[in-house]
């Protein structure tokens, strides 16, 4: 009889194990996204993901209290999946002309000017794009904002790669004549790579931008909102405001959101 209970026990963990898999999984709210995009979203010394972007999205999740984990993923792949994924985020995002229908936005959180950049000792001139057409190469990062940008202006001299940091350094090597960044971006580039910030100039103005989160068509709008009231919240309290400034030195709010962009 002994036996016969230990047994029949045994038998009830295992089906409530079996069964709170699928809950468990189903009590997963979102998969929130992100890549490493310094200086918003860096690693720390101890090797923990952290930044001002990350700081923000973890106070926004801490007031719709949502305890999802941020996965760190390549750009390409984070794109890709919050492109096709129900209940998806990515971390940030710029919102554009050709992105703005595909996804549900919550921002702004930053503004940026996108550039061609050069070496300071080039002589190259560019005057507009179709100048810059004529180039040998200009670096990329797959399946960003200036990669598309570049591609639907009808550019066929792109050098894509998956780690921006790649495109800084085959400039300096004299692999490609150009690479795209932002105003942001570029002085966080130079001091990783170890290469001085005299060491290039911009070349051409591309676009500005405000970059955003952005969730999946498929997300539930109530979630959307919630999320988007949040940091309006925060907004209002200051707490965004701080929590920016002290990542990102000279850092100014985002203006009036842009949601808006004229058909062309």
């Amino acid at each position: 009889m002994v036996c016969g209970t230990a047994a029949l026990y045994r038998l009830t963990i295992l089906c409530g194990l079996l069964i709170a898999g699928p809950t468990a999984a189903l009590a997963r709210q979102l998969s929130i996204l992100t890549e490493l995009n310094p200086p918003t979203q860096v690693k720390l010394a101890n090797g923990e993901l952290g930044g001002p972007a990350v700081e923000v999205v973890r106070e926004i999740q801490r007031r719709v209290s949502n305890t999802d984990p941020i996965e760190l993923v390549p750009w390409a792949r984070g794109y890709r999946l919050v492109e096709t994924q129900p209940n998806t985020a990515l971390f940030v995002m710029a919102r554009t002309a050709s992105r703005n229908a595909h996804f549900q936005w919550v921002g702004p959180f930053t503004e940026a000017a996108y550039a061609l950049y050069v070496k300071a000792d080039s002589k190259i001139v560019l005057k507009n794009l179709e100048d810059a057409k004529q180039l040998r190469s200009i670096g990329v990062y797959r399946d960003d904002a200036r990669d598309q940008l570049l591609t639907q202006a009808g550019f066929t001299n792109l050098d894509r790669t998956v780690e921006n940091i790649s495109n800084l350094r085959k400039l300096m090597l004299g692999r490609v004549d150009a690479f795209a960044s932002s105003n942001v971006a570029i002085d966080e580039l130079l001091t990783r790579a170890g290469i001085a910030p005299d060491s290039v100039r911009e070349a051409l103005p591309l676009l500005k931008v405000q970059t955003w989160m952005a969730f999946s068509r498929q997300t539930p709008e109530s979630t959307v909102r919630a999320w988007a009231n949040a940091l309006e919240s925060m907004k209002k309290d200051k707490t965004f405001e701080t929590i920016m400034t002290s990542g990102i030195p000279g850092w100014t709010p985002p203006g009036k959101p842009v949601t808006q962009f004229p058909e062309h």
